[in-house]
């Protein structure tokens, strides 16, 4: 039987050590792409032995690529093979491949073949911490592997020796899919219930201010998010880090309180699963009062990197939600001339190294002077009978002047005007809201 939580990844070859990190031959059609895969694969702990750069005029619909290049490939391996004595152990290709594609293209490499779907997948499983996480990712994973069963099960039985026979297999392959349709509705009623437990959670923040941090992966956002609320969220130099969305306080002694929530991190054609099943985590993204948008600013792919969570953020909905650039590791950057784009696709985007902690404190000054900006000053005369009143605006405004009269006390408060509306202050105002 084929199980859903095994590593999509082969195992290393004959020969070989079983903790000896697998030799991929990549294959990209964008210089700039082919960086980014080599990242995911270092992810995953896989060397890009080699890379392949085929120049596709047409998608080809049995192999996506035409036959020349796969030969050309089939020659080269057995070229590293016998005069550089590199075995490939798999074949990535930096796009999505339909489950026939896969199929044929392994007939004729003779290799275990993934595409960037089953890269990305393959990471957030073993990224994947919370129990939400878990569930989120084996949801994406059994939905891609669903259609793709077939060219899986030939894909393992080749690292087994080719063990069993064709009528065996096939049925096998159908027993797998129907547990593997059941696994899917059980996965998606768990998926609802953290669902709800998320809803719930998310309304008892309701009366807090929240800014979410955003942007590509491995742009420094936990870093920064540890930086600026004094925290200890798993912070490394992999991509796809941190999956799960975290919450901390900004600032828990201002009225109201302002949170920072990190996310996971975007990139490029993610798979249409993994949004899918992170569409809970990616709420978190509706509900934030600010968005706190990341760049890697020493990546020389920023500006493709920027414009792609531009995109996911629109895909969203939230192309209208407030929002802040922050271009991060200039500390990294060697030549300055390079941001001179920030110009043009991010006007007024702020420049910092989040390991320098004065500009990570003058961020977090500018995050909170927003929000206070956005609340209007309003005048208060509360009757002293009106006790509860006096609690809740202290509870849910700033207050910048209180001062005891004859015939209550006088406040000057700084308050979102949903709060004042919700508390109906407007009974004690002495003169109509400002902004300051």
């Amino acid at each position: 039987m084929f199980e859903a939580n095994q590593t999509l990844l082969p195992k290393p070859g004959p020969g070989k050590r079983a903790d000896e990190r697998l030799k991929a031959l990549c294959v990209g059609f964008e210089p700039h792409d082919m960086g980014e895969l080599h990242r995911l694969l270092d992810t995953l702990s896989v060397d890009a032995a080699e890379s392949v750069y085929a120049n596709l005029r047409q998608v080809h619909a049995g192999t996506y690529i035409g036959m020349g290049k796969l030969e050309e490939m089939v020659v080269r391996m057995e070229e590293m093979k016998e005069h550089e004595h590199v075995e490939i152990d798999t074949v990535i290709f930096d796009v999505d491949l339909s489950p026939n594609q896969l199929r044929n293209i392994e007939k004729i490499l003779g290799k275990p073949v993934l595409d960037r779907a089953a890269v990305i997948l393959e990471i957030f499983f073993q990224h994947a911490r919370t129990r939400e996480a878990k569930v989120q990712v084996e949801l994406a994973r059994v939905q891609y592997l669903l259609p793709r069963l077939a060219h899986y099960w030939t894909h393992f039985e080749r690292q087994r020796g080719g063990i069993g026979n064709k009528g065996m297999g096939e049925k096998q392959i159908e027993v797998d899919r129907r547990l593997l349709k059941r696994r899917v509705g059980v996965l998606q009623s768990r998926l609802k219930e953290i669902q709800k437990e998320r809803k719930v959670q998310r309304e008892s923040r309701d009366d807090i201010l929240k800014v979410a941090f955003v942007g590509y992966t491995n742009a420094g956002k936990s870093t920064l998010l540890n930086r600026m609320t004094h925290s200890k969220v798993l912070e490394e130099d992999k991509l796809f880090s941190t999956l799960d969305s975290c919450v901390r306080a900004l600032d828990p002694d201002c009225h109201p309180p302002v949170v920072a929530i990190d996310t996971v991190g975007f990139i490029s054609r993610i798979p249409t699963h993994l949004v899918a099943s992170f569409r809970s985590t990616l709420e978190e993204l509706e509900e934030a009062d600010l968005l706190l948008h990341v760049v890697d600013g020493s990546s020389t792919e920023a500006k493709i990197q920027l414009e792609t969570t531009l995109e996911i953020l629109t895909e969203l909905g939230l192309e209208d939600k407030p929002r802040m650039v922050v271009v991060n590791k200039i500390d990294q950057v060697t030549h300055p001339g390079s941001l001179n784009w920030l110009r043009v696709a991010a006007p007024g985007a702020i420049r910092i190294s989040a390991l320098d902690s004065q500009q990570v404190e003058d961020l977090r000054v500018k995050v909170l002077d927003y929000f206070r900006n956005q609340m209007s000053v309003i005048e208060l005369l509360i009757p002293y009978a009106e006790s509860k009143v006096e609690a809740q605006i202290h509870q849910y405004g700033s207050v910048e002047v209180k001062r005891h009269m004859e015939k209550g006390t006088f406040f000057k408060v700084r308050m979102e005007k949903e709060w004042a509306s919700r508390l109906e202050l407007s009974r004690f105002e002495l003169k109509a809201s400002t902004k300051s």
